[in-house]
């Protein structure tokens, strides 16, 4: 029951052809989540006894939007995925395993996927479209550790990938054993600034901020060639630190020499196959004003709700942000996190995260689930 394949070929080929808005309205082409959901309600045990305790039989569901979302915590808890048991991700053994440790202080939610391609898929044609707009092959330096030092991470799954796509030559990781190694990103940095060469630099945030920190004490900087950006994922979420948008971007044409048009933001979720980007450097390509917001993917829906009531508000008004994402293929489509935004048209703005609260909507369902004691 577990081994039934979904219907990926048909999803790849939706995400592959999928149209891009460029003028923020609202998607119109057709979302074609109920096949997808209803094989997920026939092969995810757990979902499926979700679905019984909600009294919703896959059947009755006749709008996306009606579709059950699963808390992102529920993964701490609960083997949320098609795929088969043996997926333990570990070198030589089939998939991949990701662990997050969410927003609460609790054991990691594992998220198991038997097959990456529709994921790599959907995460490859994002990253193109706003960050090589132009097409570009650049030397990479990686903020952090390789995929081999950090295997159930989703962050450097992700930047393995399109390193290996898109960028020109092997990349220097900064972080080695755990532990950032300057000399690395100095020489890099340095040599690019010599000889004219353009960088890609991907990272958290808080990983640059602190390299920034570090090159203001060393009265330090370097200015790197036309062309070079920078993807930075994050800000502090879950931490002490946070960090203004503005401050961020001063700093890295500050220490770097790159300006804000190229510089990205990338905002995604283990839990999420897809994600949502900033539009700075594909409106510098295409020579227009960015639009404000991250790009919502055509292939994912996002739906707004008050935290209170779980009802839809109205567009551009703050509420928790429920996520519908095709290129889930493996594990539950439909996710509510514990962020809270805005959406505008077919852009998404961050504003916070849920923490410190009781449950909300589907978390609270999900809590007397678990409470029940099922499955």
């Amino acid at each position: 029951m577990r081994r039934a394949a979904p219907p990926t070929p048909d999803l790849r080929e939706r995400i592959a052809t999928a149209s891009w808005n460029v003028n923020g309205a609202s998607p119109t082409e057709e979302f074609a989540a109920l096949p997808l959901f209803q094989h997920q309600a026939r092969v995810i045990q757990p979902y499926a006894a979700y679905l019984e305790y909600l009294a919703v039989t896959p059947g009755s569901v006749a709008d996306w939007r009606d579709i059950p979302p699963v808390p992102a915590s529920a993964f701490k808890s609960h083997y949320l995925s098609a795929a088969p048991p043996e997926v333990d991700g570990r070198p030589g053994s089939p998939g991949v395993v990701f662990e997050t440790s969410g927003t609460t202080v609790s054991r990691p939610g594992r998220v198991r996927l038997g097959d990456t391609g529709l994921y790599e898929a959907s995460l490859l044609r994002s990253f193109e479209r706003h960050l090589l707009p132009d097409g570009a092959r650049l030397r990479a330096i990686v903020f952090g550790p390789t995929r081999e030092e950090a295997p159930r991470s989703s962050l450097w799954f992700m930047v393995d990938r399109v390193v290996r796509e898109f960028a020109s030559g092997p990349p220097h990781h900064v972080v080695r054993g755990g532990e950032p190694h300057w000399k690395i990103a100095d020489d890099a940095l340095g040599a690019a600034a010599a000889d004219g060469e353009p960088l890609l630099l991907l990272g958290t945030t808080l990983f640059f901020m602190a390299t920034f920190e570090r090159l203001a004490a060393l009265d330090r900087t370097f200015l790197l060639p036309p062309g070079s950006r920078a993807m930075d994922t994050g800000g502090a979420k879950g931490l002490s630190a946070e960090f203004a948008r503005a401050d961020v971007a001063a700093a890295f044409e500050r220490f770097l020499g790159i300006p804000s048009t190229h510089l990205v933001n990338e905002y995604g979720m283990a839990e999420l196959g897809s994600q949502f980007y900033d539009d700075a450097l594909l409106a510098h390509h295409e020579g227009r004003a960015p639009l404000a917001g991250k790009r919502i993917p055509p292939w994912v829906r996002t739906r707004v709700l008050d935290p209170e009531t779980m009802e839809e508000v109205a567009e551009d008004t703050p509420g928790l942000l429920v996520h519908y994402d095709l290129a889930n293929a493996e594990i539950p489509l439909a996710i509510q996190t514990e962020d809270i935004g805005r959406r505008t048209g077919d852009r998404l703005h961050l504003e916070g995260r849920l923490l410190g609260s009781e449950p909300r909507g589907c978390s609270l369902t999900f809590e007397r689930f678990l409470a029940e004691g099922r499955p």
